[in-house]
């Protein structure tokens, strides 16, 4: 399976330094938060661990608990002492980040290694470049959830499943299912189908005691890192819980029309496709499709064979769905432009292949980067600039909780909370303030359901705000209390460009074209364009109350 190209340039050292510039420094500052669950159920907890307050959501009463704190505890370790240290609060969310950064880089550095030695230096520069330039990676690497996490972690599972399949050491099989149970344990449960195929690849070309004993090996593994796991959830939650065991029980086994993860929504099955599209290039997925046919790698193509089957045929979809299988796919589009431009002999066609194609994956990727940027990044923005204030202050938000990014970036003295809005479903409530970290934790919080049933405690009454977080944009929905361009009582503070979604088009939301270009294209082409691609901006403002004379 050896891929050798001894006259391949040394791109490597110079594709890395780039990548660890975009993983540290790039992406921790200008990254949207892409999905609220990140927000409620992963930093608010963690703003809970180290600062003592935040939102807390159903999932995380112990009457369900099905977030796991141990999750949180890497993280937690790093911002605790950060947060005795640093005045300045919002540093602590930018530091988290590059902490996040730091971990994707090094695991990628790992696999690229591993490609050098199994494959060949070309596959593992063609590897990396994809990376650097990789949509989706831009985001999800630097975001704290599970999916992500699971996406880590199975460049973990590929490195030692390349080595596996290079040399079929038991060490390297098993090395490679520790990285896909920690992933799965510690992160995201559902992502330990990505072992199926390698687990049938060991068994069919073993003898049978061979199995066996990676079979003892491997359960060996899972029990201790379920061990831990378990062990400390625990501890938080002060009884017994095994969380991976309760998502899985929710979201399979208790799921119906009350519960379960279809009521927050259904997709058609071309939902993942218009995500693959959106988040790759289209270079990188076709060649994907090319080195889906390199049967020597098949245990690897294979599991993307399995998640496709398994999350395709859910209802309920997520684009953090499809995070784990992020590094498989960059993977397989390596190998696939390998193996395509290996069988050109002029180098000069073979040179102009690759300029062509990776001119086309750079321009797609960063159209669609500095689009999420410039489209989706103001409420981080505008939360950041929030201004310090000597007294309890409160900042609301309504038809907008959904974007607030995270109480790290709130001064100490302040705290979010809702008011009425057209939202109808459960809210986030307030963790416990009072008391060790522990009754915080352990405290069973009124008003929680698992049905997404609302619950009128979680809101406030509007006149309890000094700030009030929203889009400049008129309200048509009744039960919105505050219409922002309707009301004497507050005045925008400081806004920032959001796009206007009911104003753009799908090409305009999704990718960013330069205004210059547009500005010099003739009029019958821009004509044809305009049809598909235009993006308009509203402002998305903090408003302060305006002072009523007496």
């Amino acid at each position: 399976m050896v891929l050798r190209d001894e006259k391949c340039k040394l791109y490597g050292p110079l594709l890395l330094a780039f990548l660890f510039v975009s993983r540290v420094f790039i992406q921790p500052y200008y990254s949207l938060i892409s999905d609220c669950d990140e927000t409620f159920n992963y930093w608010e907890p963690l703003n809970l661990l180290v600062r003592g307050f935040g939102k807390q959501t159903w999932e995380y009463s112990p009457e369900y608990s099905i977030r796991s704190w141990a999750f949180l505890l890497p993280l937690f370790s790093i911002l605790k002492p950060l947060n005795e240290l640093i005045e300045k609060k919002v540093l602590l969310f930018y530091a988290a980040r590059s902490v996040l950064g730091i971990v994707s880089f090094i695991f990628e550095y790992a696999l690229s290694k591993e490609l050098q030695t199994s494959m060949s230096i070309q596959v593992s520069n063609m590897w990396l470049l994809f990376q650097l330039f990789n949509p989706g990676w831009f985001h999800s690497s630097v975001e704290l959830l599970p999916s992500s996490f699971a996406m880590i972690t199975t460049l973990g599972y590929l490195k030692y499943t390349l080595r596996y399949l290079s040399n079929g050491t038991e060490s390297a099989f098993v090395k490679s299912i520790f990285f896909v149970l920690l992933g799965g344990i510690l992160g995201w449960p559902f992502s330990l189908v990505l072992s199926v195929t390698s687990c049938i690849h060991y068994a069919v070309t073993h003898r049978f005691i061979d199995t066996l004993r990676a079979s003892f090996s491997s359960f060996f593994v899972f029990c201790l890192v379920s061990s831990i796991v378990t062990t400390i959830d625990s501890i938080f939650y002060g009884k017994f819980t095994v969380v991976p065991l309760n998502i899985v029980t929710y979201n399979v086994f208790a799921a119906g029309e009350k519960s379960g993860p279809n009521i927050f929504g259904v997709e058609p099955w071309h939902y993942y496709v218009q995500n693959l599209l959106l988040n790759f290039p289209i270079t990188t997925l076709i060649f994907a499709i090319i080195g889906f046919t390199h049967l020597s790698i098949w245990p690897i193509s294979g599991s993307l064979f399995i998640w496709f089957n398994v999350f395709f045929a859910q209802p309920h979809k997520e684009e953090r769905f499809l995070y784990p299988i992020y590094g498989i796919i960059s993977l397989l589009s390596a190998v696939g432009l390998y193996h395509v431009s290996s069988t050109i002999r002029w180098n000069r066609i073979k040179k102009l292949l690759k300029f062509v194609i990776f001119g086309l994956t750079l321009l797609q990727s960063m159209a669609r980067i500095i689009a999420l940027v410039n489209n989706y990044t103001a409420p981080i923005q505008i939360y950041a600039a929030l201004p310090n204030c000597a007294s309890e202050t409160v900042v609301c938000t309504g038809r907008e909780w959904y974007h607030f990014p995270t109480s790290l970036l709130l001064p100490d003295n302040y705290r979010l909370e809702f008011v009425q809005s057209g939202f109808d479903g459960l809210l986030p409530g307030n963790f416990k303030e009072t008391g060790s970290i522990e009754d915080r934790i352990r405290y069973i919080p009124e008003g929680m359901n698992n049905e997404n049933i609302f619950d009128s405690s979680k809101l406030v009454d509007i006149t309890t705000c000094d700030y009030y977080v929203d889009l400049n944009l008129p309200s048509n929905n009744p039960r919105d209390i505050v219409n922002p361009t309707e009301t004497n009582d507050w005045h925008p503070l400081l806004c920032r460009n959001f796009v206007d979604v009911s104003s753009s088009k799908f090409l305009g939301r999704a990718f960013q074209v330069p205004e210059k270009l547009l500005s010099i294209l003739p009029q019958p082409v821009l004509s044809v364009i305009s049809k598909y691609y235009g993006v308009k901006y509203v402002d998305y403002c903090i408003f302060s109350r305006v002072e009523q004379e007496v």
